[in-house]
């Protein structure tokens, strides 16, 4: 169910990395901070005819529902030129921005590797397919390329702006390959697609929802220490997605139900870790988001065969027609909103204010006090305001939790979501209630300034 990705199944282990000295041009999206979906296109013109409309249509009506719910931006994999203008005119009516991942550059495919006429001729039809359009943020040269491409990547990205292009290049990696674009490559983000929901009992990955938080927690720090040692804007892939091997089927409500002798891979996540997601990326310094994947698939597969292989132990393959819980995006199949995408709209709607803030904010190595269980406290700095805030995060999905901070030194602190100053008790610590999986910023004012 996962368009144009590798399926990651195995954990990788890290060799020592030697830098090249490769500096970015100057930079145009240090100053963006996109709250956008990754859109795969080619479930576009399907979903249109499931739903008995026309494609742009349905595109019209997806693009209207993102922007009232407050997303900005799209990431539009396998796009492809013909199609193109249409999209960015329709983006620019509605002040939205655009990422077009075309399928027609995408570099991670053999016969395109090194041929620059190939690339120079299709680079410059998109180029002059957009024009001066304002909707372009940046262009998708590649997905997922891994570590051994990316002296191959930096001459392609180096080529497309030669070619004409007026924005920066982009591309999206694996954690593992993160660390290594953000210090060998010349991009101006690093955005690692990071999805730690595995199903439970999954031997591939992370597969209870504790071990899940951490492993997207460590791997999101990893990712802001290498883009910010090295100058970058750190982006981010969310998971809101499931997947299945084998068969399965939409149910009355367009949820997915595995069927029998099928296996769930990644497990759709629930309403507390999408807003989980975001506010322990946010905490961390990450200054966009696209969450993968807005569209899901525009037909089930009842028919598929049964799982059989190496990569799971038989004992995953359910017996009996079982639930899971989402279609596998942010939409369903019908185009309405689930829970998931409205959890990722508040997410956003609550960070949207914050994000001048939060853009030329990068996180110190101790926080500002510490936090009660299930909480997560952290620290940002934003040098150029002189502001130092704490980052709070609610590590319980599930619960609403009241969360004890203590200060480390005497302090006033205002929640920056709400605005309002906290009541700081006589042993110095404040307390903050969060929803599941929920967070906020707190100002940290030193109590000689009251």
């Amino acid at each position: 169910m996962i368009p144009g990705r590798k399926l990651l199944t195995a954990v990788l282990l890290l060799g020592v990395i030697h830098p090249l000295a490769c500096a970015a041009e100057p930079p145009g999206l240090g100053n963006r901070f996109p709250l956008g979906v990754y859109w795969p296109w080619e479930r576009t013109a399907g979903l249109a005819k499931r739903n008995g409309v026309d494609k742009w249509d349905f595109v019209e009506r997806c693009l209207d529902n993102l922007k009232r719910q407050g997303f900005d931006a799209v990431w539009a994999v396998n796009l492809g030129i013909p199609d193109l203008p249409g999209l960015a005119q329709r983006m620019a009516a509605r002040d939205m921005q655009l990422v077009p991942a075309l399928g027609e550059l995408h570099y991670n495919v053999q016969w395109r590797r090194n041929n620059w006429t190939y690339l120079e001729k299709e680079s410059k039809r998109a180029i002059a397919a957009v024009g001066d359009s304002p909707a372009i943020l940046a262009w998708a040269l590649c997905d997922e390329p891994r570590r051994n491409l990316v002296d191959e990547m930096e001459t392609f990205r180096q080529k497309f702006a030669s070619w004409g292009a007026r924005q920066p290049a982009v591309v999206v990696t694996m954690w593992p390959d993160s660390p290594t674009y953000a210090e060998q490559a010349g991009f101006e983000t690093v955005c690692t697609d990071l999805y730690p929901f595995f199903s439970r009992g999954n031997p591939n990955g992370p597969n209870t929802p504790a071990a899940s938080r951490s492993w997207y927690r460590r791997q999101t720090q990893a990712t802001l220490r290498a883009a910010v040692k090295n100058g970058r804007t750190p982006w981010i892939m969310p998971q809101c997605f499931l997947d299945i091997w084998g068969p399965w089927k939409y149910d009355e409500q367009l949820n997915a139900v595995l069927l029998p002798g099928s296996i769930l891979h990644w497990r759709q996540p629930t309403v507390g870790e999408i807003r989980w997601q975001v506010w322990s990326a946010a905490a961390a310094g990450v200054k966009g988001f696209f969450w993968f994947v807005f569209l899901p698939p525009p037909q089930d597969q009842p028919d598929a065969k049964p799982y059989v292989g190496p990569t799971f132990p038989p004992t995953l393959a359910v017996k009996e027609a079982t639930p899971v819980g989402g279609p596998g995006g942010l939409l369903r199949p019908d185009g309405s909103e689930t829970p998931e995408c409205l959890a990722a709209a508040e997410a956003f709607a609550s960070i949207r204010p914050l994000r001048s803030l939060l853009q030329d904010a990068a996180p110190l190595a101790e926080p500002c006090g510490t936090v009660s269980s299930p909480g997560w406290i952290g620290a940002l700095r934003n040098a150029t305001a002189d502001r130092t805030f704490a980052a709070l995060v609610n590590d319980d999905t599930d619960q609403q939790q009241t969360l004890k901070v203590t200060l480390s030194k005497p302090c006033r602190v205002r929640d920056l979501r709400s605005g309002n100053w906290l009541e700081r008790s006589a042993d110095n610590t404040v307390l903050v209630t969060l929803g599941p999986g929920d967070g906020t910023f707190l100002d940290v004012v030193a109590a000689a300034a009251e």
